[in-house]
């Protein structure tokens, strides 16, 4: 039962359904412009607009709490799914009929409430046909009447001790007036009101007293509580998770703000560069209009200073001409007019002048030249280079939660990296651009804060490193902000130690990474004797379990495709063998004999078995995880790494059973029984196949129930890439005193078929 209390109606902004009792309304005047907004957003069909009735336009809930009237509903349904207008998320179908859909009798409430406070319109009679105005209204019939059906209701001995209201008095009333009273339908039971709930997964329904002793016996497997229990646990269920809503509602109000803000400076910001871009060049500009002109101005003054050079040459070779073409004029007029003895008086005087102005030099050479070039030093293709570097847009796509950090320790009193950072969108793409705002500080075990340097080494080595001088040793705290924002506000660990140090493990590391890289000679690791296939965009790599490095624990057959935990005497335990030299140490399991890291996506499976043989308290069982190759061996599992992604069973504590678990970084993601049996008692034997589907360039790992076809989980996100290390499968078994486990390794031609739900999860 549905009913809203007059606060919520008069002051919420959005109509809110609560589950509780109403009080009576106290101020009709600030109730109707709510009542309008409620009739606009809920009363009427979001499709049609049509106002919701309870004959041929009931209000059908979907399960996104979306409503449309009957008629609407039908149109919504394509292929047996019937997909929201106002969502768009698809659903089965109940029963094929989308009449299973549940009503929403709250609407008919509301919608009769709002008939008798508002004041236009006339409310018509709903028992006769005369359409005849009502006067009043039957609570338990849900029906207005006119004044003859209610005298004739009033006398009628069925419905003469129902409850009738006038108009008048209706509009004085809280909306519980107008609420139906359900009553118990069952031949027999006369009406009988809902006093109890069957909560039977068979029943889930209310029921009458007299169903609650006839059909609904807890010596049958009935579960009968009070109506009113129920509802008001369902109430508190239901205002817990509003109330939880409404945190997510602020969380995403919050989220909204900040990408409009975010929107808006990008705005702002767009206009701020491109005028800083339009002032540098246009400062550029006038830079290189001030060369043009600096050079135009020194060519006008070499060429001007190399004609004055010429026309002082050509006035004074003009002048000494002119000089030899009036001696010459003179020296043959007189040798041609003059008589004999005329010509010899002036004789001496016309040699002398002549033979000074053949003897008198010149220069033959011009004093100048036109040889002005115009050298293109910086420019061409080497100023297009150069302009091709002037400036720079810098600006990343980095999403703060996708940021990956890798600690590593350090060395006290030096210098060193302490945490590798690199960056992904919000799609897991990798960002390579330099400059990005990245802030590091570090917590030292006496809680000192300190700001760690961050250089950027995006250009050679795609991320950035945070440095840290240790002076105190001990475990510290890394914390990184990008953006201003706290990647992980829980941290990152390493430690400041002494000196450097070995993880312990025995086995040879170096030879492990050079199998991702080149073909090992013969011995060098285990063989496989299959080989790949390729299921459509899928490749199944084929790969055995690493006889050459696993524990001591673990017994692998010889085509190293089954392994086991063998018993080990306590004294033996983690004791070490000279001539087991190369083996691990402290992980109780093998790693593949290759890894996986090359772009694609890749399929293999696991089958496993096991037998409880004493019973399970806690601990962990057995583990599938890829992990890379320098957190191997670090401890008996890798689920507390952050470059690790482990799917493991474990006896839970909490709920008693075998639970699979799925583990990042030490935390824990999800947590599901694998055997129904509380507790899993010994004898208890349990055979599962898994799925594991890599998709190395969207960086995803899907562990499906091969057998089932079901999502277990879907980790995201991962570091793995040909940039990176590779990931390494690994398969673990312990506490082999508890449990006795055998892993069957089913790869390569082996494998039949990819899930379809593991390739349909690689979609959303």
């Amino acid at each position: 039962m549905s009913v809203f209390t007059s606060q919520e109606l008069s002051s919420s902004n959005v109509y809110h359904p609560v589950m509780t009792h109403s009080p009576r309304v106290s101020s009709k005047a600030s109730l109707r412009p709510q009542i309008e907004h409620v009739r606009q957003k809920f009363l009427e069909c979001g499709i049609c607009r049509n106002e919701y009735n309870n004959n041929d336009r009931k209000p059908r809930v979907l399960p996104c709490l979306h409503s449309f009237c009957d008629q609407c509903v039908k149109t919504l349904v394509t292929r047996d799914i019937i997909t929201c207008s106002s969502c768009k998320e698809g659903y089965d179908i109940p029963g094929g009929d989308t009449c299973n859909f549940p009503v929403d009798e709250s609407r008919e409430y509301l919608i009769n409430y709002r008939k008798v406070q508002s004041k236009s319109g006339q409310i018509i009679c709903e028992e006769c046909d005369l359409k005849k105005m009502a006067t009043s209204r039957c609570r338990e019939c849900s029906q207005f009447l006119c004044s003859e059906c209610t005298d004739a209701h009033r006398r009628t001995k069925i419905t003469k001790t129902h409850g009738v209201s006038s108009i008048d008095d209706l509009k004085e009333a809280t909306l519980e007036e107008y609420q139906h009273v359900h009553t118990c339908k069952v031949p027999g039971h006369d009406d009988q009101p809902f006093a109890f709930f069957c909560y039977s997964k068979s029943c889930d329904k209310a029921v009458c007293a007299l169903c609650a002793v006839k059909e609904h016996q807890e010596s049958k497997g009935h579960e009968i509580r009070s109506i009113d229990d129920v509802y008001l646990e369902n109430r508190r269920a239901v205002e817990v998770l509003t109330s939880d809503l409404k945190h997510r509602q602020l969380s995403a109000d919050d989220t909204l703000a900040s990408i409009e803000e975010i929107d808006s400076k990008l705005e702002s910001q767009q206009t701020s560069v491109a005028e800083e871009i339009d002032s540098v060049f246009d400062i550029c500009q006038k830079i290189v209009e001030r060369r043009r002109n600096e050079l135009k101005n020194k060519l006008d003054a070499i060429v001007k200073a190399k004609k004055n050079r010429l026309q002082r040459q050509t006035e004074e070779l003009g002048q000494h001409k002119r000089n030899m073409d009036d001696a010459s004029e003179v020296a043959g007029s007189v040798a041609t007019y003059s008589t004999p003895s005329g010509s010899l008086n002036i004789k001496d005087v016309i040699k002398h002048r002549l033979r000074d102005l053949v003897e008198k030099p010149f220069e033959t050479t011009p004093h100048d030249n036109a040889d002005i070039k115009f050298q293109q030093s910086c420019l061409g293709d080497e100023f297009q280079k150069f302009i091709n570097s002037c400036g720079a847009i810098l600006a990343t796509s980095a999403y703060p939660p996708n940021t990956h950090v890798e600690p590593h320790d350090v060395i006290i009193g030096e210098k060193e990296v302490a945490m590798v950072v690199y960056l992904f969108d919000v799609d897991g793409k990798q960002q390579h651009e330099g400059k990005v705002d990245i802030r590091a500080e570090v917590t030292s075990p006496d809680g000192k804060v300190t700001q760690a340097p961050v250089e950027d080494y995006t250009h050679s080595d795609g991320c950035y490193k945070v440095l840290f001088l240790g002076s105190k040793t001990g475990k510290h705290k890394g914390s990184v902000y990008v953006l201003g924002e706290d990647v992980n506000p829980e941290g990152f660990f390493f430690y400041v130690v002494t000196g450097r140090t070995h993880s312990g493990a025995t086995f040879n590391r170096d030879r492990l990474r050079s199998v991702a890289t080149s073909t090992p000679v013969s011995g060098s690791r285990t063989t496989s004797p299959g080989v790949d296939i390729v299921l459509g965009d899928v490749t199944c790599p084929e790969f055995v379990f690493d006889t050459s490095i696993s524990h001591e624990s673990i017994e692998i057959s010889e085509d190293a495709k089954s392994m086991k935990a063998k018993p080990l005497k306590r004294s033996h335990v983690g004791s070490s063998n000279p001539t087991e030299s190369g083996r691990l140490l402290n992980y109780r399991g093998t790693m593949a004999n290759v890894p996986l890291y090359k772009p694609g996506l890749f399929y293999f499976e696991l089958a496993v078995q096991y037998r409880v043989t004493r019973l399970i308290r806690q601990g962990s069982l057995f583990e599938v995880a890829l992990a890379r190759l320098g957190v191997v061996d670090k401890h008996q599992a890798v689920d507390c790494f952050p470059y690790a992604w482990a799917v493991s069973a474990r006896g839970c504590h909490v709920c008693g059973k075998v639970c699979l678990q799925t583990w990042h970084n030490g935390q824990l993601l999800t947590h599901n029984a694998l055997s129904p049996r509380t507790p899993s008692p010994p004898g208890t034997s349990v055979r599962l196949r898994y799925g594991f589907l890599l998709d190395t360039v969207k960086r995803h790992w899907i562990i499906v129930d091969a057998k089932s076809n079901k999502i277990i989980f879907h980790f995201k996100n991962l570091v793995v890439s040909e940039l990176s290390e590779p990931l390494w499968p690994l398969f673990g078994i312990q506490n082999s005193e508890h449990i006795s486990v055998v892993f069957q390794l089913i790869t390569g031609n082996d494998v039949n078929s990819i899930p379809e739900a593991a390739t349909d999860a690689l979609a959303i």
